[in-house]
């Protein structure tokens, strides 16, 4: 497994460097966003260790890139680290793709086990299709066919629909989405879920019909309509 550390905080840099490389990581690393988009591109790494506010490029705008880019960048998973405290400032970098996020200072070995998490759950699922209905999801490729035609979807819609399916015939509150698909907290009056939901209804229109809305709780997608 291959995974791109981009930080400018060069003691920062080597520790996480040296505890990757201990567990028999491919590791390099870089200081500057626009270096690590260069890396990406011609590496296609599995996993990035990204800070949000180095050179270059932010980490932000870093992910909006390869998420924009995938024929370019692929899929890598992405662990953001960041000094900053602003919730919002860590819910955008999620929103846009981010896979899981860590706040300085931080156990580098809690950084090495998230890091081997999100690698081995894509490494289980990287060749499984997703089948519902008449809706395809290919895990390798990254893409959603319905009625034979490729469907458009951000990457929280793609991974909302997934979970969708991964757990049909289910009761799935609001709060166990948010805490799967976003990592955040439910608090009342997040319409996160509620707004992704009707973005799906929107673009899968005969998935939608087998989507329940259960009132106060969350949602369930029915097999059997």
């Amino acid at each position: 497994m291959k995974i791109l550390i981009i930080e400018d905080d060069l003691e920062i840099q080597n520790l996480i460097y040296y505890f990757l490389k201990k567990e028999n990581f491919q590791v390099d690393k870089t200081s500057n966003g626009l270096e690590g988009l260069k890396l990406l591109k011609d590496n296609h790494y599995d996993a990035i260790i990204l800070d949000l506010m180095i050179p270059g490029i932010d980490g932000t705008n870093f992910t909006k890139i390869i998420k924009t880019l995938p024929e370019d960048y692929g899929h890598p998973k992405i662990i953001m680290v960041t000094a900053k405290t602003d919730i919002d400032d860590v819910l955008t970098g999620l929103e846009i793709g981010a896979d899981d996020y860590l706040k300085k200072p931080f156990d580098p070995r809690e950084l090495v086990l998230r890091t081997k998490k999100l690698l081995k759950s894509a490494d289980d699922h990287l060749n499984d299709n997703i089948i519902f209905k008449d809706i395809v999801i290919k895990s390798k490729e990254h893409i959603v066919i319905s009625e034979e035609h490729e469907i458009e979807l951000s990457k929280k819609e793609y991974d909302l629909l997934s979970f969708l399916i991964q757990n049909k015939n289910l009761v799935i509150t609001r709060e166990k989405i948010l805490d799967n698909i976003w990592k955040s907290n439910y608090y009342p009056g997040d319409r996160t879920v509620d707004v992704y939901i009707s973005k799906l209804r929107d673009k899968l229109p005969t998935f939608s019909k087998y989507i329940k809305t259960v009132k106060g709780v969350g949602y369930k997608l029915e097999e059997k309509k």
